[in-house]
This record gives structure tokens, C-alpha cells and sequence, in this order.
């Protein structure tokens, strides 16, 4: 794809972490980049290599990850492949739940059971939030029936191959529809009249490299770097031209993906052997420090809010979360836990519930808009609780905090000494560079018997 042109396209199917690839991994990214594929999403088929794919995005510019199990594989799997799956999707960088689906072409497993853990997958990419990535091999009639409505999920058809009717009709429930190198057959007509029919909002264009290399490459090892010659058929399919057919692409792949101008937010992120829940973006400080004030995210997560989290998409996420996988769950994020007091505390008590410690991160003024009945019990639903001290005296914390709450630095000093008072495990904080001594904050928390510890 010559640089000429502007060409800026997402392979939206590429088994990069396929041992072909470990060689040159590096040269072939090269080569995609010349070709102007800006983005390439890395699907695993088992824990193994779902594990792999979301490591490679990690380190890679551009890579995005998809965990899941392929039908094929469904057999040397077993059950407990899922909970690695599903552990695995909570890694920076992982959009999209996959790939799964039917194979009735090479029926490794039953098709009651290809069906059943399609189910798991979809189920699992509700609760997550992330794209449902589906193989259909002689199975599109029956994925798209497991499917039914693609709400409130995007799900992709990859390298889809079947009748047109069906794809006319999955799309127009929902589902994006990848067309991959078999368009580019000559025997494939039904795959061209197919991109020339279907709503051209809801077309991707994907390698699944490194297998089906496109005309005229048929016969060699696929790669990313192919994605232009999809594009040229894809485009006179259209009747299209290709710039104009490459940059709608771009923006159907990152809406089915949620990156980009489309990311999605992560309501869930783990750091450290911990796991964090992004309950909300409100907060009644406007601290001079605040990281969302900086940056959209952490390693790799993106943690901005454009409204308020589904308390469903957080009770089912939270329900997959095994006791012995993180040491704690932290409900932080990016605003203040507190604004959302009803689900914080029924959050958190489910989790304690099945044996799962729980900490509150909080800037601690509660009180300044609650009841203190109410605070009192939410208090006690928690083993930790970590409070925002952010200054030694009330100016400094006016002037770093910037509080709403007239009279914050009292609430604050009476949220510090409730906590003491129902015993929790308490330690105060403060954030280094932020323009107060950090020893003289320290001294604050040791005058009332509690442990400090400095951020940042």
C-alpha cells in the first residue's frame, strides 16, 4: 500500500501470536505500518495463547487483544479454560471476547457444546463490556441464532463466508461482518456482492493472517501488510474509492472495538495484584494533582468517564471474580466511590460476602452530603479504607483539595475519626509533589495513632 495514498486501515482479525510469527514478529509489524494498517486486533484460540495476545498488546504500538476459545479447541481445553479466559480479558488493552463460535466444517466438539460455550463467551462479554468475536465455519445460520440481538455488545462476524441473506440480516440486528482474504477470490462472488449489500456501517476487513492470503498472494504466509488488496475488492464492490472506503473502515473497526475515538472505558483494572473498580467519574474535589487531570488512563487502561457506569455491567463483572484471584479489590477509579453510596455498599458487601477483602479509596467528606448512619455502615462493609489526607491543615487543603463541601476539612477530620472508631484498617494519604511536607503529614496521622503513607 503505497504511503501516497493516506490509507489508514485496522486488521481486524491477525493470529499474530501464532509460532510463524515469533521469528520476525517485529519485521512483519514494520511491514504493516508501511501498508498503512495502524491497528491490529491479536486474537487468542486458548488460555495459552489469549495470554500471549494480551502481553503482545501490551508491548506493541498499535496491537489490541481478544481472549476466548476457539470451537476447536473446545476439547483440550475443558471446563476450567474459561476462568483463565475470563481473568485474562481483565488485562490492559483486551477489547474483545474471542475468538469462539461454531465449526460444523471440522466438528471438534458437539455442536450442543460449541453452542453452549459460545453462550459463555457472550455472557462473559456482557459482563466485561467488551466485542463478542465469533467464527462461524459452515455454523453462520446457527451462530447468528446463538447470537440473537447483538445488545447491548458489539459482535463481530470474522472472515464471514456464508449466504448473503444472513449477513444482510445479522448486520441489520447489529453485528459488524469481516470480510477477509476470500473476497479477493474469483470464485467468491457472493462475497463481493455481499460488501456491494451490507449497510457499509457495519463492513470490517480483517487479514486472519496468517492463514487465506489474499489474491494474488494465494499460497504464501498471510500478514497484516495484505490488508490492501482486501481493501481494493471491498472498495469496487462498493463502488467506492479505496481512501474514501479505508477511512470509513478505520472508524467502523474502532466503534466495533471501542478504540480510538471510540474507546470504551474500563470499569475494571488491576495493578499490582489487586483488582480496581472504576465506580464513577463525580467527585466533589477538584485536587491540583489529580491524575485524570492529566492523562485518560493508567498502564494501558482507560479509565475516563463520559456518564455514569450501568450498576448491572458492574455487578456482573464483579460476580466473575474468583476469591483467590487478587489479594483485594479496590473500588477507586476515577472519581470519588462515595458519589454512588447505595451501589458502593451493596458492591462491597456482595464481595465480602463470598470471602473477597475489600478497600475503599476515598477523599473521606462523606459526611459532608450523607447521614452519618449511613456512612457508619458503609464504613463497616470494608477491611481497609484508605483516606485521602492531602495536607497538614485545613488551608493547604483548601488551597491542593479544592473542596466543594464548605467546612471539607472538618467533614474530613470527622470521616478520619469514624473510621477509627469502627475499627477498620485505616491508614491516611498524601501525594508526593503536591506542594505540603510529606513529613509534616505523616506527623498528622501519628498525633491520632495511624499509619501514612505517601502516593506518587
Amino acid at each position: 500500500m503505497s504511503d501516497s495514498f493516506g490509507y489508514r486501515l485496522f486488521d481486524t482479525h491477525a493470529h499474530l501470536c501464532f509460532d510463524s510469527f515469533d521469528r520476525d514478529l517485529e519485521e512483519v509489524l514494520r511491514r504493516a505500518r508501511r501498508a498503512g494498517v495502524r491497528d491490529v486486533l491479536v486474537p487468542g484460540t486458548d488460555p495459552p495463547s489469549s495470554i500471549k495476545a494480551a502481553r503482545m498488546a501490551t508491548v506493541y504500538e498499535g496491537l489490541w487483544a481478544a481472549v476466548g476459545v476457539h470451537p476447536n479447541e473446545i476439547e483440550a481445553v475443558g471446563d476450567e479454560g474459561m476462568e483463565a479466559i475470563a481473568r485474562t480479558a481483565l488485562r490492559p488493552r483486551v477489547v474483545a471476547i474471542g475468538e469462539t463460535g461454531m465449526d460444523l466444517y471440522r466438528k471438534g466438539s458437539p455442536p450442543a457444546k460449541q453452542r453452549e460455550w459460545l453462550r459463555r463467551h457472550l455472557e462473559l462479554a456482557r459482563a466485561l463490556g467488551r466485542t463478542l468475536v465469533a467464527h462461524s465455519r459452515a455454523a453462520e445460520a446457527e451462530v447468528v441464532d446463538a447470537i440473537g440481538s447483538c445488545d447491548p455488545v458489539p459482535v463481530v462476524l470474522h472472515c464471514y463466508t456464508g449466504p448473503v441473506k444472513l449477513a444482510v440480516e445479522a448486520a441489520r440486528r447489529g453485528c459488524y461482518v469481516g470480510l477477509a482474504g476470500p473476497v479477493t477470490y474469483r470464485s467468491n462472488r457472493s462475497l463481493r456482492e455481499l460488501a456491494g449489500r451490507l449497510p457499509p456501517e457495519r463492513m470490517l476487513i480483517e487479514t486472519d493472517s496468517p492463514f487465506l492470503s489474499p489474491e494474488p498472494r494465494r499460497g504464501s504466509r498471510n500478514q497484516p501488510a495484505n490488508l490492501e488488496l482486501v481493501l481494493q475488492v471491498v472498495a469496487r464492490a462498493m463502488g467506492a474509492d479505496p481512501a474514501g472506503t479505508a477511512s470509513l473502515l478505520l472508524d467502523n473497526s474502532c466503534r466495533a472495538f471501542g478504540v480510538g475515538e471510540h474507546r470504551r472505558t474500563d470499569l475494571f483494572y488491576v495493578l499490582d495484584g489487586k483488582m480496581y473498580v472504576n465506580l464513577t467519574g463525580r467527585c466533589d474535589n477538584d485536587c491540583t494533582f489529580c491524575i485524570r487531570n492529566y492523562q485518560d488512563g493508567i498502564d494501558g487502561y482507560f479509565l475516563q468517564h463520559d456518564s455514569e457506569p450501568d450498576p448491572d455491567r458492574l455487578r456482573s463483572g464483579l460476580a466473575l471474580v474468583r476469591p483467590d484471584w487478587f489479594e483485594e479489590i479496590v473500588f477507586c477509579g476515577y472519581g470519588e466511590p462515595t458519589m454512588r453510596l447505595g451501589l458502593l455498599s451493596e458492591l462491597a458487601e456482595a464481595l465480602s460476602a463470598r470471602g473477597i477483602p475489600v478497600r475503599l479509596n476515598t477523599n473521606g467528606l462523606a459526611l459532608s452530603r450523607i447521614p452519618e448512619e449511613r456512612v457508619r455502615r458503609m464504613v463497616s462493609l470494608f477491611d481497609r479504607v484508605s483516606v485521602s489526607l492531602n495536607a497538614p491543615d485545613e488551608e493547604s487543603y483548601r488551597r491542593i483539595s479544592r473542596p466543594s463541601a464548605k467546612n471539607a476539612w472538618h467533614y474530613l477530620q470527622r470521616f478520619i475519626d469514624l473510621c477509627r472508631e469502627i475499627g477498620c484498617g485505616l491508614e491516611l494519604t498524601a501525594v508526593r509533589g503536591c506542594g505540603v511536607s510529606m513529613k509534616a503529614c505523616e506527623a498528622l496521622a501519628g498525633s491520632k495513632g495511624l499509619r501514612f503513607r505517601a502516593r506518587g
